[in-house]
């Protein structure tokens, strides 16, 4: 961070202040003359000076009398416009100086609400300008032209009891200072220089703060009436008064200052304020302007009066200051990073040992357990491939009990059929379980795959291998045909007293069927034992040719079930 200094100019001298953590020090005090050799002399020296400190940042402190203020109302503009147009405003007002600003006030409560603006300029810029010009030839950091009003704009506000009109007095090196306050903005200050302080000071301290005292009280009534005739104060308006001394001068200043009928006076301590703005000290030794230098290097006010060109080397700091912060900000994240990259990186060492370690312990214990197994003539990976091929084969494998059990149960239902023969199959679909039912019966017994006519709820096996049922079986069969299926075929033989009677050996098939018949089960018939093909005698499939029958009648159907 650079050093911070301030040039206090009083329009006859200019003095040179170091302020470093709350302290001010005196270094210097030039004293320029119009002739002579002696003025020349004050320029070299604060060349000199500016040389020998100038990495250190400057703030220029103009408290002189020569200073204007106008109040104005403008449009409300933005952007581009608003600057244009106060700039073309302070041309107006204060033609001839550079040295100008402007400060808002805020919005008119009225009409259009247009915006409050106090333009104010340095009307002498030729005393100045003769510093400005040293400061500009040995390149050095100047922030900004400053003035008292401006810092007392920017700070005096917090220190005013209420919004109402005050007129705060402040006695600094160059004289006494009124600045008006309206709403807590400034409105209007004023420079009055103490010519009477020379003569003064040979009679002691006493005189010179009863001198002070008896010029706040006829200055503060001059700026009544200045206040009424520019229209800021209505007239017989009582105004607040708010005088800023030290607690010598306090006594003193208070006999004088006595409450009148249009001014009412109140007192502020300036080591009160000093001492809560952490401004350091002497004893005996505190003034109005240490606390203003101190107030501008911690509170730097918004608006100040230098041109662009006066602060370039400025904005060149400023730009230098906001790279070195970048670079800094950016060097200290890499090595955050870089350190939380160590971090990681032996974080992820010891896991990786760790890991090894693990590693290699369960590859002992591996090697350990194969040592202890049997010796075989398969190696462990064939092993491991076989063990892998039975876990698939065990998850393709079919789960037939619920379909063996429901059979039990419709055989123990129907005591009558005596089970010859089971045959089990999984098929992919049901319409290959029903085709390799067809090829397996079509060269042996051709009636079996008759349709049987009726109201039987099974279905058969037609002559194209397609299942033949009522509209709703053939859809639910549509709907479950696409995955794997359980197929059971059943070969079964009714009692042989009903061999003669065929209505019974259906009545009985019919029966067994309808059991077996379920939401889950498909039941297909493939074989009876009688014919049933039209154009044909009614007979048994075991009757003779004498008409005795030989066996029990025997039938065949299908069950199926998706897995």
């Amino acid at each position: 961070m650079a050093t911070k200094r301030i040039l206090l100019f009083n329009g006859a001298r200019l003095t040179a202040h170091l302020w470093h953590s709350g302290q001010l020090r005196a270094e210097g005090e030039f004293l320029p003359q119009a002739d002579g050799a002696d003025g020349a002399d004050g320029f070299i020296a604060f060349a000199v000076y500016l040389h020998r400190h100038r990495t250190s940042l400057f703030y220029f402190l103009a408290d002189i009398a020569d200073e204007s203020f106008q109040l104005e109302e403008i449009p409300s503009v933005h952007g581009r416009d608003r600057t244009a147009l106060i700039t073309r405003r302070l041309k107006q007002q204060f033609y001839g100086t550079p040295l100008t600003t402007a400060l808002k006030l805020g919005r008119s409560n009225e009409g259009r609400r247009d915006e409050k603006m106090l333009f104010a300029a340095l009307t002498r810029p030729e005393a100045i300008n003769l510093w400005l010009d040293v400061i500009q030839q040995n390149g050095i950091i100047l922030a900004g032209i400053y003035s008292a009003p401006l810092i007392l704009a920017e700070c005096a506000p917090r220190w005013l009891a209420d919004e109402q009109p005050t007129l705060l007095i402040s006695q600094t090196a160059s004289g006494v200072r009124q600045s008006f306050f309206n709403c807590r903005k400034l409105q209007f200050s004023r420079l009055t220089p103490l010519t009477t302080l020379g003569a003064l000071s040979a009679l002691g301290t006493l005189n010179t703060t009863e001198e002070i005292a008896r010029k706040i009280v006829s200055e503060s009534l001059k700026t009544y009436q200045y206040l009424v005739g520019q229209r800021q104060l209505k007239p017989n308006t009582p105004m607040r008064v708010t005088v800023l001394v030290t607690a010598e001068q306090k006594t003193v200043v208070q006999t004088h200052c006595q409450n009148q009928e249009l001014l009412q006076f109140d007192f502020l301590d300036l080591e009160t304020i000093a001492q809560h703005d952490k401004l350091k000290s002497p004893p005996n030794t505190l003034t109005i302007d240490q606390l203003l230098m101190h107030w501008l290097v911690i509170k730097t006010p918004t608006q100040q009066f230098a041109p662009p060109a006066e602060r370039h080397f400025y904005r060149l700091w400023q730009i230098r200051l906001a790279l070195t912060a970048v670079a800094t900000i950016t060097l200290a994240s890499g090595l955050l990073f870089a350190v939380k990259t160590a971090f990681d990186t032996a974080r992820l060492q010891q896991e990786t040992s760790t890991a090894q370690s693990q590693t290699a312990l369960a590859t002992q214990r591996y090697n350990a357990l194969l040592d202890s197994l049997p010796k075989t003539s398969i190696t462990p990976e064939n092993l491991r491939a076989l063990m892998n091929r039975y876990e698939v084969l065990q998850k393709r494998a079919a789960d037939l009990t619920p379909l063996l059990t429901h059979l039990s149960q419709t055989l123990d239902a129907t005591p009558p059929i005596e089970l010859i023969n089971l045959d089990w199959k999984v098929e992919p679909t049901l319409n290959a379980a029903l085709s390799n039912t067809q090829k397996l019966g079509a060269g042996d017994t051709p009636q079996s795959l008759e349709f049987i006519s009726g109201k039987s709820p099974w279905g058969t096996v037609s002559p194209t291998g397609n299942a033949s049922n009522n509209a709703s079986s053939q859809a639910n069969m549509n709907l479950a045909s696409n995955g794997p299926w359980a197929t059971l075929k059943i070969q079964a033989q009714l009692p042989l007293g009903l061999s003669a009677d065929l209505r019974a050996q259906k009545e009985l098939i019919d029966t067994f069927a309808q059991r077996l018949q379920d939401p889950q089960t498909k039941v297909y018939l493939l074989a009876m034992p009688f014919d049933v093909e039209s154009g044909k005698p009614l007979k048994s499939m075991q009757e003779a040719d004498d008409g005795r029958s030989e066996s029990a009648p025997a039938f065949s159907l299908m069950i199926a079930r998706p897995l």
